[in-house]
């Protein structure tokens, strides 16, 4: 007596065995055709990829906390702005003078904490000088 579970049927193997060879013919043309496509593509060296958040000379960064420093300091000499007094304001516009200072110093090639740290003594000095006018 033979156990038929043991052996394997022909068309099962035949169907193994197309599906392997199906297997290695698709690899072996996406192989073929994935080195005509480097072949084919021109070798352009100028592009890199994209790094703005790490690029210390992207202008976009200067002018975006450019901005907000100048909308923040605006407020301060608007009446009814609800900026006029109070700590926040202060806090307010020394960071975002801040900000604005270390983006230009970073732009520059300088300290990025000086750069902080001069924006925010003028943003001080912004803020108490709308108090007085």
């Amino acid at each position: 007596m033979s156990n038929g579970a043991a052996t394997t049927l022909p068309s099962i193997s035949k169907k193994m065995q197309t599906r392997s060879d199906r297997k290695r013919k698709a690899a072996k043309a996406q192989q073929s055709q994935g080195s005509h496509e480097v072949q084919d593509a021109p070798v352009d060296d100028t592009t890199k990829p994209n790094s703005a958040f790490a690029d210390k000379k992207n202008i976009m960064w200067v002018l975006l906390s450019g901005a907000m420093a100048l909308t923040f300091v605006v407020m301060l000499f608007l009446p009814d702005t609800g900026m006029g007094t109070g700590l926040l304001s202060t806090y307010a516009a020394m960071l975002w003078c801040g900000f604005f200072g270390a983006a230009l110093w970073r732009y520059r090639s300088g300290s990025g904490w000086a750069g902080f740290a001069y924006g925010s003594v003028i943003g001080f000095v912004v803020q108490f000088a709308s108090q007085l006018i």
